[in-house]
This record gives structure tokens, sequence and C-alpha cells, in this order.
């Protein structure tokens, strides 16, 4: 499961902003395929036992099947993205950010990162509700674990470049958002660390597992998860608005 969505994430890093209109259909169709095939797994989780193993009063049956119909949408945007593809005039893209444009490097970045948030989110919530002796639950778990130690990575590497090339110039509540955004990212990670039982084994990168707090978890589980949904909601919003910019 981890592979699955590391090279998903790659997968959309490469050809989302690809100068060939090919590509970037491809990976439009890629992207339309995995979140069609995440909604179809929470609409399945309402046909079997997983969702009734949920706690009594539990909210993350709701909160997935919400999610579900977001990703539907989300899915049938970029299917009928496709066509457009094939119309818009390409420009050069510059491998660095510039006072211009973004460059290929944030971009992919951006788009990696985002298929990353949105699986580890959706996996975190399942294990929240599995019962522990489903079979299942060790496997998301260790999806979890290890798609947010890339989430993780990704963050610091995405922060890291929009320090030196910080791209074109943008409004001082857009400036916000993102910090707020990486913040939100950047503390579930840290969090999740702490929460860790053993150092999180990323295809030969060990990320350290740190001190155990209470507090980590009731913030991983609680407060946290809601702040990084809203800022991801409100984050697309400002991304249908600036598309032209962040993409193509």
């Amino acid at each position: 499961m981890t592979s699955l969505y590391l090279g998903l994430a790659l997968t959309l890093a490469l050809t989302l902003n690809a100068p060939f209109a090919a590509l970037r259909a491809l990976g439009s169709l890629v992207a339309a395929v995995a979140l069609g095939f995440m909604a179809w797994s929470i609409v399945l989780a309402n046909q079997d036992s997983t969702f009734a193993a949920a706690p009594a009063g539990s909210m993350t049956p709701l909160a997935l099947n919400i999610q579900a119909g977001l990703i539907t949408l989300g899915a049938a945007l970029l299917l009928w993205s496709i066509p457009r593809q094939f119309r818009r005039p390409v420009d050069e893209l510059p491998l660095r950010s510039t006072p211009q444009a973004y460059g290929a490097i944030t971009r992919g970045l951006h788009w990696g990162s985002a298929a990353l948030v949105i699986a580890a989110f959706t996996i975190g919530q399942f294990v929240s509700i599995l019962a522990p002796q489903n079979s299942l639950r060790a496997e998301f778990l260790d999806a979890h674990m290890a798609l947010g130690g890339a989430v993780f990575l990704a963050t610091l590497a995405r922060m890291f470049e929009r320090l030196l090339r910080p791209g074109p110039p943008s409004p001082t509540k857009v400036h916000a958002a993102h910090f707020l955004l990486y913040a939100a990212m950047t503390a579930l990670c840290v969090t999740g660390l702490a929460m860790a039982p053993a150092p999180i084994d990323l295809y030969g990168l060990k990320l350290p597992n740190l001190p155990a707090d209470p507090l980590a978890a009731r913030l991983h589980r609680g407060a946290l998860p809601v702040v990084l949904a809203l800022l991801f909601a409100a984050h697309l919003g400002g991304a249908v608005k600036s598309i032209r910019r962040m993409a193509r």
C-alpha cells in the first residue's frame, strides 16, 4: 500500500506539469482513477462491518463519507480537464521558481505532497475505526506512518525551496494561509512521530520516533486533523482561482 501511494505521488509530481500534453493528460487520468479507488473503498466500508466497528458516537464514518463525495467531485474535475490539456498553450517551465512563474521543483512537490496528504489522512481515519483484531489495521497503520513520514520530508523540502526561491509575489493573506498549512502538516507529522512505537522505516531512511507524550496523541487524533482539513479546503478554494499560475 505504501509503495502504491508513493508511486502515485511521484507519478503526479512528474506528469501534471510535464511539457507534453499527453503526459499531463495521463497524470490527470491516473490521479482521477486513484481518487475514484479511494472513494470506492469508503463506499465499500459502508456495506461491510468496517464502520460498524467505530466507537459509539464517532464522527469518523460521517467524515469519511463526506470526504468520499469531495474526492469523487475531484476525480470528475480531473477527468473533465483532460481534453483541455491538449488545447492549452505550453510555455517553457523553469526548474526553479522565478518572480514570474513557479518552477518545476515547486510544482512537483506541490502535487506530490497533495497526493500524500490525501492518502495519509484517509488511511489514518480508517486506522482510527478499524478494530484492533482486524488483520488490515496493522497494514493500514504501517502505511499511514510511512506516508506521514513522506509528507514530513516533502513539507520540509517545500519550505526550504520556498525560502530560497519564493516564486511570484502573492497577497499577505495567501502567504499566511500557506504558513498555516505548512505548520499544520508539520505539527501532525511531529505528533505522529511522538506516537510511533519505533523509528519509521521509509525504504531504508529511518525517521526517529520522538518521546511519547499524551498531549501529542490528543492533538494528532483531535484538533490537528480538523485544522488541517479546514486549511486544505481553503487552499483548494484558493487554488481554483489561481490555477493558471500553479498548473497549466
